[in-house]
């Protein structure tokens, strides 16, 4: 499985970075959404999953989307976030699921599972 985390915040990086090699699961971690579109651009089909938060500098986890929708293949999306406001606009952009911060482990191991079935 291979996933890409698009999470400004270090400790979270972090935590996810931690939960992912405990799961097995492949990465890359974009800090904010240029380098998420970047990442999405240049691993084309590669993905299996986003987890995307949502407030980010430089660009944010919607527009991140609405571009990632536009010139990649596609895989599932999924918001994380702290602001529950923010639902309705993720799915409008394209995204698959939705999360809020904090996301219990065994929670996101289940969400990551449901999304990914092929």
């Amino acid at each position: 499985m291979r996933i890409l985390i698009a999470e400004d915040n270090p400790m979270i990086q972090t935590l996810n970075a931690e939960l992912m090699d405990i799961w097995g699961y492949e990465f890359d971690m974009a800090s904010n959404g240029v380098e998420a579109v970047e990442y999405a651009k240049k691993n084309n089909g590669k993905y299996d999953l986003c987890l995307m938060d949502v407030e980010m500098p430089k660009m944010n986890g919607i527009e991140a989307t609405k571009i990632i929708r536009q010139v990649t293949s596609y895989f599932p999306i999924m918001a994380l976030t702290g602001n529950h406001t923010y639902k309705k606009a993720c799915y409008v952009a394209g995204m698959d699921d939705f999360s809020e911060k904090p996301c219990m482990p065994d929670k996101l191991f289940i969400k990551i599972a449901r999304l990914t079935v092929k």
